[in-house]
């Protein structure tokens, strides 16, 4: 099925579409919404590159002290 330019189509076909359109931009609003509710309840920041490294040699070292007071405890 070819579709038609909008200049070809009647006043009632272009209102269709605005109709459709209305509908798909309200249902993203709705998702974006939703997303924003979920970003906002979790209260997540990012990390950059250089505070990610740091925090997983700090978690490192802290298993390893972890390890050895556990091994000495016995």
């Amino acid at each position: 099925m070819t579709t038609k330019s909008t200049t070809q189509m009647t006043k009632s076909e272009l209102l269709d579409v605005i109709r459709q359109k209305d509908i798909v931009i309200a249902q993203l609003n709705d998702k974006i919404d939703d997303l924003e509710k979920l970003a906002i309840t979790s209260q997540a920041i990012p990390l950059d590159a250089d505070s990610s490294r740091i925090l997983t040699l700090m978690n490192q070292r802290i298993r390893a002290l972890e390890e050895q007071l556990n091994t000495q405890q016995r």
